[in-house]
């Protein structure tokens, strides 16, 4: 079923004999509730990210540690993970199991051996520990980072030029020598291929082009120089002032904000009034720039509930389907996109995961639209959005639609989330020049419908 589940999202069901997105789009539906068996618990790559990386830091503390790293899906950064897998060196494996299973974080010691251990946290998740030695380290942390069909296809490929790829070393059929490799740059030099960052390890085209040397430069989260979509306490859910989310942006290297407060609280004279408070704190955080913006809604008729003429005043206008979501959302997101007034579409398929699948839009119509008028679309941060998914953001990227990576925080301590929405772009193979807010404002302002 995970292959099953991987290919479906990967949007490669479509291709085969009888099958079309529709059909796609159904089985991924049946997938995530969990049809056919019952399925582990997941959790959001935003859980389990923060959650191994305390671990990591703890053991890389213990004085036999060599190496620690991350490994499996949470290193991959796929949206939701089971076991968080980490992989270690150390000069006494036997004193970094016994820390690993003796943290204060542990709750169950669920298996432990010379060098490997499992254990249960505090926070019901899973830790699988493997401690091997120094000189085969990059081989294992590639093998486990790796997924199932991005290690058959390196197999595959290395058995062709008679090599035989194991967890702990590449065998040289004719003399039978074991290679190992000590980083995972090394082992992907050895078998012929430019490095392959992890969250490209899916079996989607990466080692044909890794062979080639053609992998693009992806993304780097310090590559981002603002905010485009946020809230403060002008929205009723919003958890901090401009002058807090502004600071916080600022703090983070971050050269501007577009503040995007929902439409449905700035009514009634408040748009003008926040305009002034804007204006107000830009003063305060100059040369940071806070930009004026705002999130409509799309209504269920395809309608915005802000008039024409105040969305031309604004700087930046993000169109999102927030209900409704099975009334035409496809027809009414192409619907915002002709409206020389929005500038980008939010959170394309309205998804919560783990909870609420998204809504069945068209997504190559939409990028085509998109990519035709100049209209963004979005990778939305949040740990239960991460919408766009990472093909659409690939498919979307590779027509030429400019994507801004976004928080969608309404907090301060949200802003960090953008961590998790450039992992999603990293995945889905884009680079600096295709993520919108890599950019200045001013160099934006000129993109701009």
């Amino acid at each position: 079923l995970d292959s099953l589940k991987t290919a479906a999202e990967d949007g490669r069901l479509r291709d085969l004999s009888g099958l079309g997105q529709r059909s796609e789009e159904k089985i991924l539906k049946a997938l995530e509730a969990g049809a056919g068996e019952q399925a582990e618990p997941r959790r959001l790559l935003g859980v389990g990210l923060p959650a191994v990386r305390r671990v990591v830091e703890e053991l890389e503390s213990h004085p036999a540690a060599i190496a620690v790293s991350e490994a499996g899906s949470v290193r991959r950064r796929r949206e939701t993970v089971r076991d968080l897998d980490l992989i270690a060196t150390a000069s006494d494996a036997g004193a970094l199991i016994a820390a690993f299973c003796q943290g204060s974080w542990v709750r169950d010691v669920a298996a432990r051996g010379p060098t490997k251990a499992t254990v249960v946290g505090h926070d019901e998740l899973r830790y699988d520990l493997r401690v091997v030695p120094p000189e085969c380290y990059g081989n294992v942390l590639q093998h486990f980072s790796g997924s199932k069909d991005h290690n058959i296809a390196l197999r595959e490929d290395a058995q062709r030029r008679g090599l035989s790829i194991s967890e702990y070393g590449v065998t040289v059929a004719e003399t039978s020598e074991v290679v190992t490799h000590a980083t995972e740059e090394e082992l992907y030099d050895y078998l012929g291929y430019a490095f392959i960052p992890p969250e490209l390890r899916e079996n989607d085209g990466e080692v044909a082009v890794a062979r080639r040397g053609q992998l693009p430069e992806l993304v780097e989260l310090s590559d981002l120089r603002g905010e485009m979509h946020c809230h403060s306490t002008w929205s009723s859910d919003g958890k901090n002032s401009i002058v807090e989310m502004a600071t916080e942006s600022k703090g983070r290297g971050y050269k501007f904000l577009c503040l995007t407060d929902h439409s449905h609280y700035l009514r009634g004279g408040r748009m003008e009034a926040q305009w002034r408070e804007i204006e107000a704190a830009n003063e305060r955080v100059k040369p940071f720039q806070i930009l004026r913006g705002v999130e409509v809604n799309i209504r269920a008729d395809g309608s915005l509930d802000v008039v024409d003429d105040a969305l031309a005043e604004l700087d930046w206008v993000v169109a999102s389907v927030h209900t409704a979501f099975d009334r035409t959302p496809t027809e009414r997101i192409l619907g915002a996109i002709d409206n020389p007034n929005v500038d980008c579409i939010g959170h394309l398929t309205g998804r919560r995961l783990l909870k609420r699948t998204g809504a069945e839009v068209d997504i190559e119509r939409v990028v085509a639209r998109a990519a035709e008028t100049g209209t963004a679309l979005e990778i939305n941060s949040q740990p239960d959005r991460l919408d766009m998914r990472d093909t659409h953001a690939r498919l979307a990227g590779e027509a030429g639609v400019l994507i801004p990576v976004t928080t969608d925080a309404h907090s301060t301590t949200a802003l960090g989330y953008a961590e998790f929405g450039i992992g999603l772009a990293r995945r889905a193979w884009l680079t600096k020049e295709q993520v919108l807010n890599t950019r200045t404002w001013a160099q934006i302002a000129k993109l701009r419908r």
